[in-house]
């Protein structure tokens, strides 16, 4: 799960698992995930803007399974599902 919200949206509470790295940073961070090229990689957001951006970076990087959490965050905890809070990524 990559949260590619902003470092005090991501503290503010962030889905349980999710590693932040913020939208600003991903091309040049984006070489940290290399491990997972072949595996489902959830991207999330807010509202699933900023991630379905995101999407076209990991795609161009040859991530062969990125995925937009369709309704970002917001549609998270507003069905009820629990979240962290803080900057310590996963």
């Amino acid at each position: 799960m990559v949260d590619v919200r902003e470092p005090a949206e991501f503290a503010a509470g962030h889905l349980p698992e999710a590693r932040n790295f913020p939208a600003s940073k991903l091309a040049e961070r984006i070489g940290e995930l290399e491990k997972f090229k072949g595996k489902p990689i959830i991207v999330c957001c807010a509202s699933g803007m900023r991630s379905g951006k995101a999407l076209g970076e990991f795609k161009k990087q040859g991530f062969e399974k990125p995925y937009n959490l369709t309704g970002g965050v917001d549609a998270w905890v507003g069905a009820g599902y629990p979240v962290k809070k803080g900057t310590k990524s996963k």
